[in-house]
């Protein structure tokens, strides 16, 4: 009998909104104002043309690369983390 696989398109949380202050900190190392300033200096050089394929969005992409540098973790606990599959939690990493 087959396992059910995860939906790798499914969005899990909104990260900035779901943690408080401390906790968001604990799994990024960055406090929000701070990714807030991040991402206006590079959102334009990350986001995506297209939506096509559920594609994420800049936030998606700079919080999913700083929890895979803040945590040393494989591309597939990050990628569960932030609900996609590991080609993709490569591809926003090396973006």
């Amino acid at each position: 009998k087959d396992q059910e696989k995860l939906d790798v398109t499914k969005k899990e949380k909104n990260h900035i909104n779901y943690w408080d202050d401390e906790e968001f900190y604990n799994r990024f190392r960055f406090t929000k104002p701070s990714i807030h300033l991040i991402l206006e200096k590079i959102e334009d050089g990350i986001k995506s043309t297209t939506n096509w394929n559920h594609a994420l969005l800049p936030m998606e992409m700079l919080l999913l690369t700083l929890r895979f540098f803040a945590c040393g973790s494989m591309l597939i606990v990050v990628g569960d983390f932030a609900g996609v599959h590991k080609s993709t939690a490569s591809k926003v990493i090396l973006k």
